[in-house]
């Protein structure tokens, strides 16, 4: 179910945000949180109902690791305890190697080493490498003892919470359930709707009328490419880079002010990058939640630049290592991770 489809803006979310606040008003608050899971359950489903196992799974297995972390055999035992939180970042980057890169593993073991091992073709489920990050980051701060009070509901809410769910932004604990935990929070407000559909329509606007419109003239350059001109070629390329821009500027309006409708503030994940004036202002303003992501959860744990120049290019390797695989299954994006998206982190003060 996309964001711009009618049966989205027609049916579910005006149902969601209905029932939601309806719930709230006759203070059944554990219930709407259950109604909200559940519409984001069926939000995410609706792609491919195989989906809804794989996150659940994930979900259930997450948040067992993360209430691991608090048992007294294991919280008075920093061995265990560093162990359990090893060992549940492994299974999450397992389960996004698995879906996204598997096959593509395999197409390079197949093509260096001239065998001729069979491809999966694994389904490959929306959303895994935000959900998955943003529980890490969850496993890591229950580490830290940050999420102790949280129970599952709260938990499953965080993760699943459908405007955020499939394309960011990847939001911390401590950013979304203190909102939904706030009483005021849950009572309709006209002000809150009223900033929520208008920048909704803004986002709408982006991808519908100007994303999807550059999105023809991509398609039909793509499929043409023997034998347009060089301007045409030119043209395309140019297309192509407002697609993407207005397209994922487009939705990261909606996510907003689908979250503004709920009266939950997300945290901004685009902030009109071609405004920059620099190669590094340039990827703080893109996609702004992977780059804190990285930051605050793997280069300041790694030591950020602190123990030295060498260590401080060895995490900054690592980091591009991460962010370039992250976004797709192809040596293209591994080559585009490295260069001056990492840079911002070598120059922060950390």
């Amino acid at each position: 179910m996309l964001f711009n489809s009618y049966i989205f803006i027609l049916l579910f979310l005006p149902v969601s945000v209905s029932i939601y606040f309806l719930l709230n008003k006759a203070h059944q608050y554990v219930l709407s949180n259950i109604w909200l899971i559940g519409m984001s359950l069926w939000f995410y489903a609706y792609f491919n109902v195989d989906y809804i196992v794989i996150i659940l799974v994930s979900i259930s297995g997450n948040y067992i690791l993360s209430r691991m972390l608090y048992t007294k055999s294991i919280n008075k035992n920093s061995f265990m305890k560093k162990t359990v939180l090893i060992i549940g970042i492994l299974i999450n980057i397992i389960s996004i190697f698995y879906f996204k890169y598997f096959d593509f593993f395999i197409t390079n073991i197949n093509a260096l080493f001239h065998q001729n091992f069979e491809l999966k073709n694994i389904l490959l489920p929306l959303g895994i490498s935000f959900f998955t990050f943003q529980q890490i980051s969850y496993l890591i701060d229950s580490y830290r003892g940050e999420t102790k009070d949280y129970g599952f509901i709260e938990y499953a809410l965080f993760v699943s919470f459908f405007p955020q769910l499939i394309a960011g932004p990847i939001v911390l604990h401590s950013e979304v359930i203190p909102q939904f935990r706030d009483r005021e929070l849950r009572k309709f407000n006209h002000d809150n709707m009223a900033k929520g559909l208008y920048i909704f329509a803004i986002g709408l606007f982006k991808k519908v009328l100007i994303a999807d419109t550059f999105a023809k003239a991509v398609s039909w350059g793509f499929n043409s490419y023997l034998s347009i001109s060089s301007m045409d070629t030119f043209l395309v390329s140019l297309f192509y880079t407002f697609q993407l821009y207005f397209d994922f500027s487009g939705y990261c309006d909606m996510a907003i002010g689908i979250g503004n409708m709920f009266n939950i503030q997300l945290p901004a994940n685009f902030n009109s990058p071609y405004k920059a004036t620099s190669i590094t202002d340039f990827w703080s303003r893109w996609h702004m939640s992977l780059t804190r992501f990285l930051r605050q959860y793997v280069y300041i744990p790694l030591g950020g630049n602190r123990k030295g120049k060498i260590r401080t290019y060895v995490n900054i390797m690592i980091v591009y290592l991460i962010s370039g695989i992250w976004h797709g299954a192809n040596w293209t994006f591994i080559i585009w991770g490295g260069g001056t998206r990492n840079r911002q982190l070598s120059q922060s003060s950390i």
